[in-house]
């Protein structure tokens, strides 16, 4: 009964040790997402992250989607803003998302809410810098249903 015992708490220390390892993403240093109205997302809602960094290094920079099902275009076109506390100019892109594929079939994962994750640029930061990001929709309708959240990451590129 002992030797069963020991075996059985092996076996759960060994998945823990496991998932604590798989769950961890140490590359993340940020990432944060904004919810949108239920009405919809209004042209003029500017979604705003201010990200502060402990450490110099080069980081990926990841838009976050969560779309629901009832967005009514296949693509989504928005407008990224960046500036570091110790730069003196702001980074300003228009984004042009395909959220469906050439057949009409919604991309990302998930059921309920399509993640979508869109990798942007690389920028170079120090210890002590804050990266301030804004993303507003640039879509003809004024109110633009279907997008349930917004979110930015940073990934470290070395680890």
């Amino acid at each position: 009964m002992s030797l069963l015992r020991n075996s059985i708490f092996s076996t759960i220390a060994i998945m823990a040790v496991a998932l604590t390892q798989t769950s961890c993403n140490r590359q993340m240093i940020y990432c944060h997402y904004e919810n949108i109205d239920t009405d919809g997302w209004r042209r003029n809602d500017t979604i705003y992250f201010e990200i502060p960094n402990n450490r110099d290094g080069n980081y990926a920079e990841i838009l976050g989607l969560r779309i629901i099902g009832d967005y009514p275009y296949s693509n989504l076109s928005l407008i990224v803003s960046q500036r570091c506390n110790t730069q003196e100019t702001t980074k300003s892109d228009t984004i042009n998302i395909e959220t469906t594929n050439e057949k009409g079939i919604p991309k990302g994962s998930g059921t309920n809410y399509r993640q979508m994750d869109i990798p942007l640029s690389t920028v170079n930061l120090k210890a002590g810098d804050t990266l301030s990001v804004s993303i507003r929709h640039c879509m003809q309708r004024e109110i633009l249903p279907g997008i349930a959240n917004v979110g930015f990451s940073l990934k470290d590129t070395k680890e």
